[in-house]
């Protein structure tokens, strides 16, 4: 007698999702909230007095301040964190000044490492004063208003985006204006870490530790 086909049909439709859907995507323990997203138009800092140009005017830098919360999340397990990537997108205010009618959109990342967990922790990344005067016609701005419409700021470890949000506007766990690129004109290379500025000596202990270049 021939067996019936509805139990071994409905064994392979069973694989067959279950193949579709792929691995289980892992999920942080780790709660991650950003508290603040601050930025501030900053002079070229001067260091030291043994070394100076006459005549040379310090020039003013985008700093962007993030605020974040991470808890611990195990009481008996490690106190340091794993590495993190933030990745930062800055909108210029500069549509009128492109040929497209688009405004810039600024793109890059920071990668940290061996941190303490704890609130009140900042990351941060800079814009070069070059970079402003390059995409804003070689007439710098002078107030935050002038320089930027907003910020999107995303915290990920190795299982992805752990936190995210925008300096002016709301921001859904799903999506965020940052997401539609083609609204903008993407420019990479342009978001600079703390240690590839003037500052890098600066407030030592006020960011976290970047990842050294290394991978160490």
């Amino acid at each position: 007698m021939t067996k019936p086909l509805a139990p071994v049909l409905l064994l392979a439709a069973a694989i067959f999702l279950a193949l579709a859907s792929g691995p289980a995507r892992a999920q942080s323990d780790v709660k991650c909230e950003i508290k603040k997203i601050e930025s501030s138009l900053l002079s070229s800092p001067v260091i030291g007095s043994s070394y100076s140009k006459k005549g040379s005017q310090p020039q003013m830098w985008l700093e962007i301040d993030v605020d974040f919360d991470m808890e611990q999340p195990d009481k008996n397990g490690p106190k340091l964190g794993e590495d993190l990537t933030v990745n930062y997108y800055i909108l210029l205010n500069n549509k009128s000044l492109t040929e497209d009618g688009k405004a810039t959109l600024l793109t890059g990342s920071v990668s940290h490492a061996e941190y303490l967990f704890g609130k009140g922790l900042h990351v941060g990344a800079f814009v070069a004063p070059q970079t402003l005067l390059k995409f804003f016609d070689g007439d710098a701005p002078r107030n935050i208003n002038q320089a930027i419409i907003d910020i999107g700021v995303t915290i990920s470890d190795s299982t992805g985006v752990i936190a995210r949000k925008a300096y002016k506007s709301q921001v859904r766990d799903d999506k965020a204006w940052w997401d539609s690129t083609e609204k903008y004109t993407e420019v990479t290379g342009r978001v600079l870490a703390k240690s590839d500025t003037p500052f890098a000596h600066l407030a030592w202990d006020y960011y976290l530790p970047e990842k050294p270049k290394s991978g160490l």
